[in-house]
């Protein structure tokens, strides 16, 4: 069976679809972005601080368990990842975060500025990045 449509009905079809898909993918799409993998993936029940953003193949990290509260001057990045940042200190070069606690962590800046981070959240560090101090998990 073949259906037939004028011109504005199939153009109509085609952008209510459009709208639709669109509208679907906001209900529907994760607030999250996702971790990174491999060997850069941060262990489950962790928290981890990486050296480079997602957008820069998020680099060497650090990871605490829950429960703590961290001074990040005494704290390098000593997990490999790609290599950019293995070794640098981690205060005031954290560029991101993955959560994988279960629930909330803070960040605090130089300015004593308290930022929180939901469980499951993967990605760049608000406006501490680079400006980090503690970190409470």
């Amino acid at each position: 069976m073949r259906i037939r449509m004028g011109r504005h009905a199939a153009a109509k079809a085609a952008a209510v679809a459009a709208l639709t898909a669109g509208a679907m993918g906001l209900a529907t799409g994760n607030a999250f972005a996702a971790g990174p993998g491999g060997a850069e993936a941060c262990p489950s029940g962790n928290v981890c601080l990486y050296y480079n953003s997602p957008g820069y193949n998020w680099g060497s990290w650090e990871d605490w368990s829950p429960n703590q509260i961290v001074y990040l001057g005494g704290a390098t990045f000593s997990h490999w990842g790609n290599g950019s940042g293995y070794g640098q200190v981690v205060l005031g070069n954290a560029a991101s975060i993955v959560n994988n606690t279960g629930h909330t962590v803070w960040v605090t800046d130089d300015n004593n500025h308290k930022y929180d981070y939901l469980n499951g959240y993967a990605g760049s560090l608000n406006s501490t990045a680079n400006h980090d101090v503690w970190l409470q998990s």
